[in-house]
């Protein structure tokens, strides 16, 4: 009896231990469970406010990505292409190949160096010929390199002289400044003498995030809702970044000393009642100035200081309407 209670009771025990070890399986696996699900949520907080920190640094920094520069001088200075020579350098080989031709015996007994010869003397005809040819081939393609070597020293010429026509033409056919999605929605310019005014219509204020972003030192992602401060310098420095983002660009792809640019928001116009484009910021950039400053290192609200510009925009209520520094529908002519 006392034996098969012993057996009972380990068998008992047996179960116990098994169950216990089950219960432990099973803790271990929800706690790792829950250290995967924590890692994950840290990687994921992580990622969200890295992508809102490049969102943000983005925005404001549009101005540090420049077309690449035209140097209309040097093109204009540029030297004509050089006109080919006639060479004969398959006629020298073929001539060569004849001078040094010396029949042998096989040759003289079978009757063939006479053929022989008079086969290497076709093959100087022949080389002459295909000389010919590559001689008018290349006269052909420098007359064509004349022709575009002519076209571009006569267009850097007006650009130059400040042409309007010519200034046009580059803005037409140069579609970067406007493949920035960032930039805005539209560019028009118009054309005064010695200078150029684009006029952007740019993104609203809603391209700014209106939730901030951080990661809590537990790991878990806090959404706070930007304070109106913040997000109205935010978008003043997007307004400026663009300003000097297209003024950039354009002080690249023409050789002019100034110009002109307004930003035009899609605002309330209280007067009306309804939507409209309102100029906010309009700015004379002067090359020298613009040349001066380092971009990456500026900030882009601050940056309009060191140029003639209009802007009203106070840190509560963000930009107000101004006018243009100069009239953009003066008599010049738009695009």
């Amino acid at each position: 009896m006392d034996l098969i209670q012993g057996e009972l009771m380990g068998w008992k025990g047996t179960m116990r231990s098994i169950a216990a070890a089950a219960r432990a399986a099973e803790r271990e696996a929800q706690r790792r469970h829950k250290q995967v699900q924590k890692a994950q949520m840290i990687a994921d907080s992580t990622s969200a406010v890295e992508e809102w920190e490049n969102y943000v640094e983005n925005l404001v920094s549009i101005h540090t990505d420049m077309v690449d520069m035209i140097d209309w001088h040097k093109i204009a200075s540029q030297p004509g292409p050089r006109e080919p020579h006639q060479a004969s350098h398959h006629r020298d080989r073929a001539e060569m190949a004849s001078a040094k031709f010396k029949p042998s015996i096989f040759h003289v007994f079978s009757g063939g160096s006479t053929k022989l010869r008079m086969q290497l003397e076709a093959k100087i005809d022949e080389a002459a010929v295909l000389d010919q040819k590559q001689y008018q081939d290349a006269l052909a393609a420098h007359m064509k390199a004349v022709a575009e070597w002519e076209n571009e020293t006569k267009f850097a010429k007006r650009l130059l002289r400040g042409e309007a026509a010519a200034i046009r033409q580059v803005i037409e056919e140069m579609q970067s400044l406007s493949e920035t999605a960032l930039v805005g929605t539209a560019i028009e310019f118009s054309f005064g003498e010695n200078f150029i005014h684009a006029k952007i219509r740019i993104h609203g204020d809603d391209i700014v995030p209106s939730m901030r972003l951080k990661q809590l030192a537990s790991g878990r992602l806090s959404e706070t809702r930007m304070p109106v401060g913040q997000f109205n310098e935010l978008y003043q420095d997007y307004v400026a970044s663009v300003a000097l983002k297209t003024a950039g660009d354009l002080f690249h792809i023409l050789p002019l000393d100034e110009v002109y640019v307004t930003c035009m928001a899609n605002m309330l116009n209280l007067q009306i009642g309804h939507q409209q484009w309102i100029p906010i910021l309009s700015v004379q950039f002067v090359r020298d100035g613009f040349m001066r400053l380092n971009l990456s290192g500026i900030d882009p609200s601050d940056a309009m200081r060191n140029f003639r510009h209009t802007m009203k925009f106070s840190k509560t209520k963000g930009f107000s309407a101004v006018e243009p520094l100069d009239s953009i529908n003066d008599g010049t002519a738009d695009i």
